[in-house]
């Protein structure tokens, strides 16, 4: 595990992230606040969606929630994400998180709890009350739950910490659904304790580091067990995560969270996401919300999840507002898991690993490699297998060569258009694999509710190593040249400005 150092002198960023609310002041002015009322049902998700990339918001009058605010959009934009993990640029969180994993920093337990100043218990804990749950859009099947880190501890996670987001769905104030995702480590520590009631907490709106952790995710072929993630979110914010027993169940939570809710998974009994769905006896039919593939959601029969209390901070407490959709958040964990999977087949042969924002969430990745050597060549259709036979629906993989730059799409294009052959270059994953039902195409096999996959798309958009000197990229000489001899320095910049992000990556570039 990771030494803490009582002598190391903490930065503004690692002063700020140990609360939410200290981040939001650090953050300054890439937080606008909001005082006019927003309702949770449509607005605050509207406003959400219509900024996008933009900054984030801390909705300080909630209407029907005097007590309460919402933030929206912290995770919305890369450059914010790129200040919050303390990089430069998005490529490099991948290795901030593989590091963390690697050697996680111990939480430490804590009395002194501002998430516990106020604790109600089951009889009280009414969330459809003090929860400003959110809805998306109007074909959403009600206000629905998505909005903390569920976090299972101890000898139910091998004696470590297992951090995720679970969309719930109240069907009564202490009974909710709990739908895991299949095949992560949640779903295998439900399946591994079917007959027990597992206690959990649900920390909405902990440290950032810990959303961070929550709302990205460790393939379960790449990490067979849970890892310490609480301790890995502690490494991200430079300091251990300071948790508290919470006080009806056996489990630990955050303590500078705003809201937890405490109580237990029920494994072997399951309950209807909504009243719709119940009403139907079919699953996968009744609207939900949107989900990552941005199609609508489907209403299902998941898990039970018993409500024991609420804890929650005295003064309004910042609710989460999900964001269906985003994938800045997801981009840096899923390069920091098939980077971690290329390092295990060929050390050293992969570069970079990373998406686009049409690439969502499973929906695909793009790896970049270099071939040093003969006995390289070949090696980049391993990894291309590999990721496509543990990626539960995985859509679409791309590998390409090191002078093409991944995280331009339209270079990425460019090279599948010059450099596949389509009767060799070209594969597909295992027909009828485990997919997702989330993805609207899984649902339509020959059993719908089995989410049934028709495989994915592999592209090896590589120039064998052999003919590499035909495929040398033309490039202008840009870089010798002071521009300024023929135009000033606000003409410059006007004219960059006027360039499409590709073609201002050309020019700059010198690639033609």
């Amino acid at each position: 595990m990771a030494a803490h150092d009582p002598d190391h002198a903490p930065d503004a960023r690692e002063q700020a992230l140990p609360t939410l609310r200290g981040t939001l002041e650090w953050l300054g002015d890439d937080v606008k606040r909001i005082a006019a009322p927003v309702d949770p049902d449509l607005e605050a998700t509207a406003i959400n969606k219509a900024f996008d990339d933009g900054p984030a918001f801390l909705m300080e009058n909630v209407a029907g929630y005097p007590n309460a605010r919402l933030i929206a959009s912290l995770w919305g934009r890369r450059e914010r994400i790129c200040r919050l993990l303390g990089v430069d640029e998005l490529g490099e969180i991948k290795n901030r998180i593989r590091h963390a994993v690697a050697n996680p920093l111990p939480p430490v337990e804590t009395e002194d709890a501002p998430v516990q100043e106020v604790v109600l218990p089951a009889a009280e804990a009414n969330p459809f009350r003090l929860l400003p749950m959110v809805r998306h859009t109007e074909q959403d099947g009600g206000r629905f739950f998505g909005s903390g880190v569920h976090c299972i501890s101890g000898e139910w996670a091998g004696g470590k910490s297992q951090l995720s987001f679970y969309r719930m769905s109240f069907r009564e104030p202490t009974v909710a659904s709990i739908n895991m995702v299949p095949g992560g480590h949640g779903d295998q520590i439900a399946a591994n304790h079917h007959d027990y009631r597992i206690p959990v907490t649900v920390n909405v709106s902990p440290p950032p580091m810990v959303e961070f952790m929550g709302l990205g995710f460790l393939n379960s072929a790449i990490y067979p067990t849970p890892q310490d993630e609480i301790g890995a979110a502690g490494t991200l914010q430079g300091s251990p995560v300071r948790i508290v027993r919470a006080k009806t169940v056996d489990a630990w939570a955050m303590a500078d969270a705003e809201y937890v809710i405490e109580g237990h998974i029920v494994p072997n009994q399951r309950v209807w996401e909504t009243e719709e769905a119940e009403a139907l006896g079919e699953q996968g039919v009744a609207m939900f919300h949107p989900e990552w593939a941005r199609y609508m959601g489907r209403a299902y029969r998941a898990r039970r999840f018993e409500v024991s209390a609420i804890t929650h901070r005295a003064d309004k407490p910042i609710y989460y507002v999900p964001h269906l959709g985003s994938v800045w958040q997801w981009i840096p964990f899923a390069a920091a898991n098939y980077y971690e999977l290329a390092e295990r087949i060929a050390p050293g042969l992969v570069v970079d690993v990373t998406a686009s924002t049409a690439l969502m969430m499973w929906g695909g990745i793009v790896i970049q490699v270099r071939k040093r050597r003969r006995s390289d060549e070949g090696l980049q259709r391993n990894i291309l297998e590999a990721v496509m036979g543990i990626a539960r629906g995985m859509r679409l993989v791309v590998v390409v060569d090191d002078d093409i730059d991944i995280n331009q799409p339209e270079d990425v294009m460019w090279a599948i258009a010059t450099r596949v052959n389509p009767h060799t270059d070209l594969f597909t994953g295992a027909a009828q694999s485990k997919g997702h039902a989330y993805m609207p195409a899984e649902r339509m096999g020959v059993n719908e509710q089995v989410s049934m996959f028709e495989g994915g798309l592999g592209i090896d958009a590589t120039v064998p190593l052999a003919a590499q000197e035909h495929f040398r990229r033309a490039r202008y000489p840009v870089e010798k040249f002071d521009f300024t001899r023929w135009f000033s320095e606000q003409e410059i910049r006007e004219m960059k400005a006027g360039q499409s992000e590709y073609l201002r990556f050309m020019g700059d570039s010198g690639l033609a």
